[in-house]
């Protein structure tokens, strides 16, 4: 690999142009992100998420004249003026998160993300007995936790937090074959009855979902504002070996069932239950790939683990509009301190410039054309087009047709 492009990056770092990686998931859509990126999918591969950031998992592709390398390495090679000394100090020498486009065809797991505390200790306890870190029983592979913000490209359906213990109650009275659970919880007790419903025996799982599904099979169901809808769809693509039922079709009815417009978004804290069912997103979180599930998926289920992440309070979940600021940016606002994620919408000819960022961004565009400069550079934009930003990076945006990017940075007022 020729040195002299990264020794000229690291003398003056410069925006670059981002190569983000697809993972093919099988739950993956097969026609938004490949036609985002320009390439051609005649065999309908699943192009489920696109990666950008350093994860060591998948890191982005940074681009450096004629040479590649992983962003992971570019910001190895001098993390300090690349990532901000103060970022450093305050998140750790490595990107502090991970931006994706997500196309979910199929519905993705009923899962929950572990508090920091958490996964410090799970990781540090499964790396002391000596599980490898790609063993399929794993539940942690490294020791961050993972707060994510996403936004939707499309109607997004997904499932978010629990709901009311009156909603909880009414779904238990008016289910017939869920009558064996209201005991469980007799005092609206949610995390009794969630512990009871994730340790049954699978016979009695079965004795309940079997009718269940029978009796959903003979509805005509079209409505996706009913939970019946997707508990459905989850029976019929989420079958267990010898006709066993997933006991993650339980959380369809005891979990918020969400519909986002385009624009909309949510926040998934630390022990948050949520799965997301359908439709195309932007996600930003923290750089951490910890997941605890509770079905809808043949992926290893660490109950105790679940159990001890969930947050058992039951409410309505908050949705997210974005905020515009005076310098023309839509921000969806967290509370977290590793990522923020904007949106920026540019008509034909309008100029749009980034801040003076004390911490590195990356910028994904959606639609439109037009260039990217400041004095060290010009790059072309167009849909797909990702751009990695080193810290106390200014760039301007001009747009030749009208379109939008978002963008992911560390906050800078936490």
């Amino acid at each position: 690999m020729a040195k002299d492009p990264i020794k000229k990056f690291i003398k003056h770092p410069y925006p670059v142009l981002l190569n983000g990686i697809v993972r093919h998931y099988a739950w993956g859509g097969t026609h938004f992100i490949p036609k985002l990126l320009g390439i051609p999918n005649p065999q309908n591969q699943p192009f489920a998420e696109l990666w950008m950031g350093a994860h060591p998992q998948a890191p982005s592709r940074a681009v450096l004249n004629d040479t590649t390398l992983g962003l992971d390495e570019l910001i190895a090679a001098a993390p300090e003026k690349i990532l901000g000394r103060d970022n450093i100090v305050k998140l750790g020498p490595s990107l502090p998160y991970l931006l994706k486009i997500l196309d979910a065809r199929d519905m993705l797991s009923i899962q929950v993300h572990p508090s920091a505390a958490q996964a410090r200790e799970g990781f540090a306890r499964e790396e002391a007995a000596g599980i490898p870190w790609d063993a399929p029983h794993r539940s942690y592979k490294d020791q961050h936790h993972k707060p994510e913000v996403h936004v939707a490209l499309t109607d997004f359906w997904m499932l978010h937090g629990f709901r009311t213990d009156e909603e909880i109650s009414q779904v238990l009275r008016s289910t017939p074959e869920f009558a064996p659970l209201l005991p469980a919880f007799a005092g609206n007790d949610l995390r009794r009855l969630y512990h009871t419903l994730m340790t049954l025996p699978q016979d009695e799982v079965d004795a309940m979902l079997h009718p269940l599904l029978a009796r959903l099979a003979g509805m005509t169901l079209s409505d996706k504002e009913n939970p019946d809808y997707w508990a459905r769809l989850a029976g019929q693509n989420f079958a267990l070996p010898e006709g066993r039922r997933d006991r993650g079709l339980f959380s369809i009815y005891l979990l918020n069932l969400v519909r986002l417009a385009p624009g909309q978004g949510t926040f998934q804290a630390a022990g948050v239950p949520h799965a997301y069912l359908q439709g195309i997103n932007v996600e930003l979180m923290a750089n951490s790939d910890n997941v605890l599930r509770a079905g809808l998926t043949p992926k290893h289920i660490d109950v105790p683990e679940l159990l001890k992440a969930l947050r058992f309070d039951g409410s309505r979940p908050a949705i997210i509009d974005g905020v515009k600021t005076a310098t023309g940016e839509t921000v969806f606002p967290t509370p977290t301190a590793e990522f923020e994620l904007c949106r920026i919408d540019l008509q034909s000819g309008e100029r749009w410039t980034t801040g003076d960022n004390p911490g590195a961004e990356i910028l994904v565009f959606i639609s439109g054309r037009g260039t990217a400069q400041n004095e060290r550079t010009v790059l072309d934009w167009q849909p797909g087009t990702a751009l990695f930003l080193p810290a106390n990076t200014v760039l301007q945006l001009c747009a030749k047709s009208a379109g939008c990017c978002y963008l992911a940075r560390v906050p800078q007022t936490r």
